[in-house]
């Protein structure tokens, strides 16, 4: 049985294995055939092996990474999850999805951010959780503000104009409230 970390309607979240590199290399290769936010590979063929390999060794060494997103029939759709971001040392939500699959379901970026950010705070202990997002990324924008992220700081990342949304754990939000 697979592990699934994180159901969302009809799309599950199951880990990445080696055999998924060429399935991350044809999500990759074409640049107007996914929606894709991830900075540190900017959805590029050549870095599938090392997207597949550090969400293995972050899965290991942080409980949490990229995983690999199928629909209910096992089709291979695209990844989502989180990786640490070196620039801020935070953990940043991502993902790339084929955007067919994005178009069949609008709704569904927008629910996968709000799912990963709930499992995020849920299943760690971090006060706050980032997404990176282009600056003429305008979907991965509206998807990241409708799970409750907010703007905080716009500024080159991996020589990438981008946008630094945040958002605060639950009990950091109370805290905050209270004060």
């Amino acid at each position: 049985m697979q592990t699934i970390f994180l159901e969302c309607g009809s799309v599950r979240l199951v880990p990445l294995s080696p055999a998924d590199i060429n399935l991350v290399k044809d999500l990759h290769s074409d640049p107007y055939g996914n929606l894709c936010n991830d900075t540190s590979t900017n959805c590029v063929v050549v870095d599938a092996a090392e997207l597949v390999r550090t969400a293995l060794q972050n899965q290991t060494d942080h409980g949490f990474a990229k995983w690999k997103a199928v629909a209910e029939d096992g089709k291979f759709i695209g990844w989502a999850g989180f990786t640490p971001l070196a620039e801020t040392s935070e953990i940043s939500l991502n993902y790339c999805l084929y955007t067919d699959v994005l178009e069949q379901d609008e709704n569904l970026a927008k629910r996968l951010c709000k799912g990963l950010s709930d499992w995020f705070f849920k299943n760690t202990y971090f006060s706050h959780l980032v997404a990176v997002v282009r600056t003429d990324n305008r979907d991965m924008r509206e998807a990241i503000q409708d799970a409750g992220f907010y703007h905080r700081e716009s500024k080159a990342i991996d020589g990438m104009q981008a946008d630094l949304f945040q958002m605060l754990s639950p009990s950091m939000q109370s805290y905050l409230m209270s004060a």
